[in-house]
């Protein structure tokens, strides 16, 4: 890890020497490129790490975006982002911040105006912003080898706009966090989109399980978002409320609250499931809204604490809100 890192301050060093005024769909261009490269499975750990962290991958990244940004100073301009946000709802889900009946009101549709998420962590302006989970080598994106019912062809396509407030930031593409606090106990925020997939039937994992098997989920979970939300419920070591019916951004599914434990002492990495996050801290609370998006599961994930703020509290849900999805 070490030589990773030094390997990618040279290459990010290199690269600040030169021109630093691209435009932005510039450089997005290549670190999608980047991104996109399929390869083998490790232990995920998203909203930590990059994906990609070998010299090899370093190299390859910094050599992409000098060829890029060299043959793109003849251009001009740069996407468009909308202003503004949604009124929060004040209803509170069985644990915390979200409402499981959520329906976004008319001022939510889609609108041109808008920018891509970017695919590194970075401090967002306020503004509306379109997100593209599920390409494939993303954290959000199926195991390799796939699980079953989870297929990159089906579902890279999937978009989700949606409407951000100043203070927060991208994460890999996938989602957001508060850009102080990121998703750290005892006062962070996030919100984000995932696949769903079988479930940890141990989610504490330790050094030892890791080192010998790579522990990898174990606890068949099928295909629709019912199949997912029942088998949260139904786990012996998850404390989560019983799914309910709830429309999000257009599509019917499940909604389910998650409380993750107040002791993770032994656990190098808490996951319930993967591909998705680990738990960012003790006490973590989770809030699912698990949807069926023309036959492709899609997990709408936000994560706070009982110590976040009532205004990031109110700013995730007006953020849920403003959700709408393409497929």
């Amino acid at each position: 890890m070490n030589d990773d890192r030094s390997v990618e301050r040279a290459a990010r060093s290199w690269i600040e020497t030169g021109p630093t005024q691209a435009p932005d769909r510039v450089v997005e261009r290549a670190l999608l490129t980047i991104e996109t490269t399929r390869q083998e499975r490790d232990l995920g750990i998203p909203w930590r790490f990059p994906i990609m962290t070998t010299p090899a991958r370093v190299a390859a990244a910094a050599v992409t975006i000098v060829l890029l940004v060299g043959g793109a100073f003849a251009l001009t301009g740069r996407l468009g982002q909308g202003a503004g946000g949604l009124p929060a709802s004040t209803s509170p889900s069985p644990i915390a911040s979200g409402s499981p009946s959520l329906v976004p009101s008319a001022s939510a549709s889609l609108t041109a105006e808008v920018g891509p998420l970017p695919a590194r962590e970075t401090v967002l302006p306020a503004g509306t912003y379109v997100a593209a989970p599920f390409v494939a080598g993303r954290p959000a994106g199926c195991m390799d080898p796939p699980q079953p019912g989870c297929s990159e062809s089906m579902d890279d396509s999937i978009r989700a706009t949606f409407t951000v407030p100043a203070g927060w930031g991208a994460i890999n593409g996938t989602g957001v966090w508060l850009s102080a606090e990121k998703a750290s106990a005892p006062n962070g925020a996030s919100m984000g989109f995932g696949r769903g997939s079988w479930l940890h039937s141990d989610p504490c994992l330790t050094e030892e399980r890791i080192a010998a098997n790579g522990a990898r989920p174990d606890v068949p979970v099928g295909p629709t978002a019912n199949d997912f939300a029942q088998a949260i419920a139904d786990h012996p070591l998850f404390e989560a409320t019983d799914p309910v019916a709830v429309t999000l951004g257009g599509y019917s599914g499940m909604y389910v609250d998650l409380q993750l434990p107040s002791d993770l002492a032994g656990c190098k990495y808490y996951f319930p499931w993967e591909p998705g996050i680990y738990a960012q801290g003790p006490s973590h609370r989770w809030h699912l809204w698990i949807l069926d998006v023309d036959a492709v599961r899609v997990v709408v994930q936000t994560t706070d604490y009982a110590g976040t703020s009532a205004e990031h509290r109110a700013q995730l849900t007006a953020m849920i809100e403003s959700i709408q999805i393409e497929p």
